[in-house]
């Protein structure tokens, strides 16, 4: 028992350490796990126990695909909309293509090749959401299409992991069909007959909702490995059947620490299982697969964006974002060599792949706009002149403001800025935003607000104010340069999310910066001296909240989630 309780407690030493370091280093914190566990096994030899370290891998899947699950709801699978659900199929499909006729290249038996060709078709849903969600760019346009690629892509993995998974272990045919319908059907019947019931009352106790919750969970895993099927499978489809009731959110709150821990135990186990010694021998596969994930992956996935309609921008954004191997990809090759389908190399070529490219994508995401800018200069520089804003603009070029963003902050201010007579257009890059605006007589131009053609256009130098709500610092900072460059004396007002950028906006000519998250504290603050109990003017503020509540429904406003 101390020999078993030792191996875990220099795991999560480790892993915090590691963490903590990542985290200094603004690192994705996956990475640092694995590292931590490359220490441990590889150089310190602290873990020894391959037995341990299987089990506890096995529970982490458990529990990451079953958080999976949880947040996959069939709402927002009808949300993904076409084009995610074009772009993320083509993608797989190409993608795993060239990734399997590569590493035959390169030598690798078939089975191999497929395993590969998987691994590279996959990006990360948890490394990218977090990136958005730290960004605040879960509901932009860009943010919304790569959410909705990644989730035909977790179906994907889905679908591959039971496959692959069970090849080794279970005959393929129509046994296997049937039993695995027959345990769907019965959780599908759960789900929608009984699991309403039971978890109504459970909500009302924390520890209550906890325990069934992780009932139902291992419930379905036990019931799958009884059947022969993965554990990890059952974990999944727990998952799902919990996710479309109405105390899903509780759940996840809930399960999430409990998620975290195991998380860190899997991803430190994987480092564990790095053999050092391979990984020379496979520099070559290393760096044609890298070269596949961080640019033959991103252009596909660019202009197939491109050709299905959106602009160049918010294209780029999108497929740079996903140049990056999954944490399924892990999980997957790891059930092939416990199976053993697939060499322990494979597994060793996965996690160095892991490593680098979301260690990647980790800067290239903080810095994607100054990216796109020298990727659209270098496209000018060799002739392709690719738009990243429409042709159709506004009727007349000069507004008393120039308003870029429009959701959220924006619907607030242009209500205002109407309110007060002032002729107003809108700049925005979210097709739908124009269209809504459009068709509601507002003048707006679709376009990126830092872009100089734009600004030219609409004629800046005129206009009697500029107001920017959009979340990019960058963006900002260009635009704000830009108006100033052009008249210093126009009021400007742009946003920040950090401290930090709003005093580096100010020094740079800013009248004002809008940071949100204290924005609605100092509104607070300005209503707590008429609003005591009973006051007239309380009840104004209430009724004009709720009659503001349900105008932003109406218009598709809502709170930013992370999935």
């Amino acid at each position: 028992m101390m020999e078993i309780f030792f191996e875990i407690g220099m795991l999560v030493i480790f892993a915090g350490i590691g963490t903590y370091l990542a985290k200094l280093a603004k690192q994705p914190l996956i990475p640092a796990y694995i590292v931590s566990g490359v220490l441990i096994g590889n150089v310190f030899g602290l873990v020894t126990n391959g037995e341990l370290i299987a089990n506890l891998s096995e529970i982490g899947i458990a529990f990451l695909l079953f958080m999976v699950g949880l947040e996959m709801e069939f709402k927002k699978l009808k949300d993904i909309g076409a084009v995610s659900s074009v772009t993320g199929t083509l993608q797989i499909a190409a993608v795993f293509g060239m990734g399997y006729l590569v590493t035959k290249l390169l030598g690798f038996s078939k089975l191999e090749a497929i395993y590969l060709g998987v691994v590279i078709a996959l990006s990360s849903t948890m490394l990218v959401i977090k990136m958005l969600s730290d960004k605040v760019e879960t509901n932009t346009l860009h943010g919304r299409l790569a959410i909705g690629i990644l989730i035909v892509q977790d179906i994907f993995a889905i679908a591959a992991l039971s496959y692959l998974a069970s090849v080794s272990d279970v005959a393929l045919g129509y046994a296997f069909f049937a039993k695995l319908a027959g345990v769907l059907i019965a959780g599908v019947v759960l789900s929608k007959f009984v699991f309403p019931h039971v978890f109504c009352f459970a909500a009302k106790s924390r520890e209550v909702l906890l325990g069934v919750s992780l009932s139902v969970c291992f419930m379905f895993a036990l019931l799958f490995h009884s059947l022969g099927l993965s554990i990890t499978i059952g974990a999944f489809v727990a998952g799902v059947l919990l996710a479309n009731l109405p105390y899903n959110i509780e759940i996840v709150s809930k399960v999430k620490p409990l998620r975290d821990f195991f998380a860190i135990l899997f991803f430190t186990s994987l480092g564990m299982q790095l053999n050092l010694g391979g990984v020379s021998s496979m520099l070559l596969p290393l760096t044609a697969l890298l070269v596949l994930v961080v640019v033959a992956k991103p252009i596909l996935l660019y202009f197939t964006l491109l050709v299905l309609g959106h602009k160049s921008r918010t294209s780029f954004i999108t497929a740079t974002s996903l140049a990056q191997v999954s944490e399924f990809s892990l999980i997957i090759v790891l059930q092939g060599v416990a199976a053993g389908a697939i060499p322990q190399n494979i597994l060793t070529l996965t996690i160095m792949l892991a490593v680098v490219t979301m260690t990647y994508t980790s800067y290239f995401m903080n810095f994607e706009v100054k990216f796109y800018h020298y990727f659209i200069a270098l496209m000018r520089r060799l002739g392709i002149h690719v738009m990243h804003h429409d042709k159709v603009l506004p009727l007349k070029e000069v507004y008393d403001v120039v308003l870029c963003g429009y959701d959220r902050i924006g619907y607030s201010v242009l209500k205002s800025l109407h309110a007060q007579n002032k002729s107003v257009v809108v700049v925005d890059f979210n097709p739908d935003v124009v269209k809504k605006l459009t068709a509601s007589g507002v003048p707006c131009i679709y376009g990126d607000a830092a872009d100089p053609e734009v600004l030219d256009h609409l004629d800046v130098k005129q206009t009697k104010m500029v107001i920017s709500t959009a979340n990019s610092y960058d963006d900002n900072l260009l635009l704000l340069r830009m108006v100033k460059e052009q008249n210093k004396y126009i009021p400007t007002i742009v946003t920040a999310h950090k401290i930090d950028q709003a005093l580096e906006l100010y020094q740079q000519g800013a009248d004002y910066v809008i940071l949100p998250h204290f924005l609605g504290g100092d509104r607070v603050s300005q209503m707590l001296e008429g609003f005591e109990s009973g006051n007239v003017q309380a009840m104004m503020y209430k009724y004009q909240h709720i009659q503001d509540l349900m105008a932003r429904k109406d218009v598709g406003h809502d709170h930013p989630t992370h999935y």
